[in-house]
């Protein structure tokens, strides 16, 4: 299981498997009961491998903060909950990331990553980032843009047809005989 294919879906707690695409949305499984369930096509759905997380000088992807979690609390899930005081949400947040963005990570964001993190660890995962994106040998991780697995439609406007695809206008003043009025002229 990678991160790219778990879904945070808006409204709805928890996080979800992607499965399959349906005819009216996404199917979803629930992570924490293994549930099935269809997410229609206008709600807004995000891959965990998509986010990242402001700091002063750039974004930090969600799947290194993971990673770096999972080393510092040797496997095991955090103790920071939703009704964790807003200074233990810093004091968590500045140990795992220490030049986060105060104004732009707000306490629901760190209480995301705290229960984000507690359901994967639940659900067996132990690798936040892929092969490709490990660290490289200065310690930077490679920036290469994610392979989505499957396109949904969720959130997306509808590309304009091409030119070619367009029907052409019926130009005024044109006078087309249709099938109808040619079979009635026969018959007469």
């Amino acid at each position: 299981m990678e991160l790219k294919e778990i879904l945070a879906v808006s409204g709805t707690p928890g996080l979800y498997r992607y499965v399959a695409q349906g005819k009216g949305g996404i199917i979803v499984e629930s992570l924490a009961d293994g549930r099935r369930t269809m997410v229609g096509g206008t709600t807004k759905v995000s891959a965990l491998g998509d986010i990242a997380i402001f700091t002063t000088s750039s974004e930090v992807p969600l799947g290194d903060l993971f990673q770096t979690i999972y080393d510092r609390q040797s496997g095991q899930s955090v103790a920071v909950t939703s009704k964790s005081s807003p200074d233990e949400l810093r004091t968590f947040i500045s140990s795992v990331l220490p030049d986060y963005d105060t104004e732009r990570v707000h306490q629901s964001d760190i209480k995301k990553i705290a229960q984000w993190y507690n359901l994967l660890i639940a659900a067996g995962m132990t690798r936040f980032t892929a092969a490709d994106e490990a660290p490289a040998e200065g310690g930077e991780p490679t920036t290469e843009a994610p392979k989505s697995a499957k396109t949904t439609k969720t959130g997306t406007k509808a590309a304009p047809k091409s030119s070619a695809t367009q029907r052409t206008p019926k130009v005024s003043g044109a006078k087309t005989a249709s099938v109808k009025n040619t079979t009635a002229r026969k018959a007469q």
